[in-house]
């Protein structure tokens, strides 16, 4: 194992030596047409309120408090003589050179959170994880609260909020809620709002950086305008002179945009709020989620109303073995809802069967209005390694479907004109990890907040997975040239064994392929023909991730690679296990030839003996220090993350990341001045 650390520390340090690259880009002008502008509350200081401010229950405190709570500390609101301004009344406008336009604008409030989860029955979640302060938002669904069940009457079995005071008190006697929801049992029975409920100086308001317009006239007002306006100047630091302008004011009526008429629709999966569990699948069923480490995550016992294959139907106590599953009600100790969700704007199409589980991404076709085929297999998430079949591991292998799904819940859900948000809270021993994903018309950005225990080699890997015959083309910073996506690797220093010629799967950075190091590197992918092209960026967003500084891009372009989960070109059977296992290929498909060309069949247009990795890319972190705040209160060690993908409609495969990368690495300056 010191083997494979040396290695990828050398080359990592190889990599810094070729950090520009052969074939480098030029910089293009960045697309601001895509870019959101997001300005807070304290840059409008006439119309803000202080935010509100608080500290998380510490040990061993915590412990006494229960099970699990995302509010598990206290919040004061200090006093302001500002009045702050009533958040429904802001609407925005545009001047088009002779009266003004109205344009989508959201305000989303926030607000401290303090994540426990208690219920983690072993030392990750009530001794090492502690409770961990999150700035974030005021969902409109906050979904974790909806520990309750109703069953309806077609005999399925759906998640809700409490129904009374008296219900929680059950829950609490029961154990698996925490005893501090019996002193605020009112706020269990309904999201939690910011305690400011005015506009505060950690809110955010955004808006499209396309709906700018000219400069208005000093005396110029919006209909219906009460008191002044917000004159918010938004320039382009790499040209001054382009200059946009957006006007924001106080009207009773409020603004004339919300969900149903903005840019994005947020819709949830017919069954997204059905509550299944481990059981709900046969073992080996490639669908299966949830099937390790039950002793993690929201651990919530309670009905679930669907067929358990595992058990034969007679020793479930059930008469007629036709009985639909949907009307077999059985008792569960730990479930969670399915909450599938697709979102889809003019631009894009997303769906993702589960929290970790993202399935598919389409891109509309500016020659047919259509969205196109769907570019990805899943996103992967892995911890430890990348593959199962490593042998070498000091604890294992984690993957987003077996390990990470069933041990999660939303946080919440929220849904405007400019952007929807969803927040997952939970990935196996980080039962505090975060991940915030953030839909606007053209981009989503996926935000990381990692509080976990000391990582290992070979680390963590975030990354995406294609579909074979749709994914063609890789561009990366340093290729303006196509790397065909072919299912044969372009990386030279992706490791397969160790130097004792055990297999052990793990990837360090090719100089001649990719710059050293993640943050601010862009990359590529594009669909054959019309199908579109995905740009991702990744960068830090606190200075405490420099603690972990082995952050490198992952490529693998590899037929032969399997990494224990993925539906293309074949769905994985057993996800999670070692493809040396008799249950995953037969023994006339288990080898993998030398030359991976040899594996595709024509006939299914199919690779035959792998689930395959094609244009797997994305982050990875060699081994990370202790990232969960070491139990204080406030976060002190944490990685906070974010990856932008923006969805760009192409005629063929050609290098754009460029223009797309640049509005993160030089964004939009906005500033607001207050006209009476």
């Amino acid at each position: 194992m010191k083997k494979l650390l040396l290695v990828a520390t050398i080359c990592a340090l190889i990599s810094a030596m070729f950090a520009n690259g052969a074939n480098a880009l030029p910089i293009d002008p960045p697309a601001r047409g895509v870019e959101p502008v997001v300005i807070t509350g304290a840059q409008l200081p006439t119309w803000s309120h202080l935010p509100a401010e608080g500290l998380a229950t510490t040990h061993p405190q915590h412990l006494q408090d229960g099970k699990r709570d995302a509010h598990n500390g206290t919040l004061v609101v200090p006093t302001d003589a500002r009045p702050g301004a009533t958040i429904a009344e802001i609407a925005a406008f545009s001047w088009d050179g002779s009266k003004f336009v109205e344009i989508p604008v959201q305000v989303d409030e926030r607000f401290p959170y303090f994540l426990a989860n208690v219920n983690s029955n072993d030392i990750f979640g009530p001794v090492y994880s502690g409770t961990d302060e999150e700035l974030t938002y005021e969902w409109d669904i906050e979904s974790w609260k909806q520990q309750f069940t109703e069953v309806l009457p077609d005999g399925s079995c759906i998640k809700r909020y409490a129904n009374s005071v008296d219900e929680i008190a059950k829950a609490v006697q029961e154990g698996w809620m925490s005893l501090a929801s019996s002193t605020k049992p009112d706020d269990m029975l309904r999201r939690m709002q910011d305690p400011v409920g005015v506009l505060d100086d950690d809110d955010e308001i955004v808006f499209m950086a396309s709906d700018t317009g000219q400069l208005a006239p000093a005396d110029a007002v919006p209909p219906g305008t009460i008191g002044g306006k917000q004159q918010i100047t938004v320039t382009d630091p790499r040209n001054p002179a382009d200059v946009g302008f957006v006007y924001l004011v106080q009207r009773p009526s409020g603004s004339s945009f919300n969900a149903s008429n903005g840019y994005v629709s947020y819709e949830r999966d017919a069954d997204a709020d059905e509550w299944i569990d481990r059981d709900t699948y046969a073992d080996g069923e490639p669908e299966n989620v949830g099937s390790s480490n039950t002793s993690y995550g929201p651990n919530i016992p309670g009905t679930v109303c669907t067929d358990d294959p595992k058990t034969p139907e007679l020793e479930r106590g059930f008469d007629d073995p036709t009985t639909p599953a949907e009307e077999a009600p059985r008792h569960s100790d730990d479930r969670f809802p399915r909450d599938g969700v697709t979102v889809s704007t003019g631009t894009y199409k997303w769906h993702a069967s589960g929290r970790w589980m993202i399935r598919s991404m389409q891109i509309i076709s500016a020659a047919t209005g259509e969205y196109g085929p769907d570019l990805i297999d899943r996103w992967k998430g892995r911890a430890f390694q990348q593959s199962p079949d490593s042998s070498v591991s000091l604890v294992g292998f984690e993957d987003e479907q077996v390990n990470w799904e069933g041990n999660s819940t939303l946080l919440g859900e929220r849904f405007g004109p400019v952007r929807a948000i969803r927040e997952v809270w939970g990935a196996d021993s980080g039962t505090n990890v975060t991940k915030t994903e953030t839909f606007y018309r053209d981009a989503i950005s996926y935000r990381f907040r990692v509080r976990v225990h000391p990582i290992p080699p070979d680390g963590l890997y975030t990354s995406w997975d294609y579909n074979q015959g749709v994914a063609q083309c890789y561009f990366n910073e340093s290729h303006s040239d196509c790397v065909h996506v072919d299912g044969v690797n372009d990386d030279i220093l992706n490791v397969d064994e160790a130097p004792t010629g055990q297999p052990a799967f793990f990837d360090a950075t090719d100089p001649q392929h990719s710059k050293p190091l993640a943050n601010l590197n862009w990359e590529q992918v594009s669909g054959a023909g019309d199908a579109g092209s995905l740009v991702y960026m990744f960068e830090m967003k606190n200075a405490q991730s420099a603690e972990n500084p082995l952050v490198v891009p992952y490529y693998r372009d590899d037929a032969c690679l399997d990494d224990g989960t993925g539906d293309n070109p074949t769905p994985r059977q057993f996800p999670g296990e070692a493809s040396t296992d008799a249950r995953v290929y037969s023994d006339e498909n288990r080898d993998c030839t030398i030359n991976p060309l040899d594996l595709f069949d024509p006939n299914t247009n199919n690779w035959q003996n792998r689930q395959g990795c094609f244009a797997c890319h994305g982050i990875h972190y060699f081994v990370t220090n202790d990232t969960d705040n070491a139990t204080m209160p406030k976060p002190t060690t944490e990685i906070d993350g974010q990856q932008w993908q923006w969805a760009v409609p192409t005629a063929g495969p050609s290098a754009v990341g460029d223009a797309y990368a640049n509005t993160v690495k030089t964004p939009l300056v906005a500033v607001a001045t207050y006209l009476p």
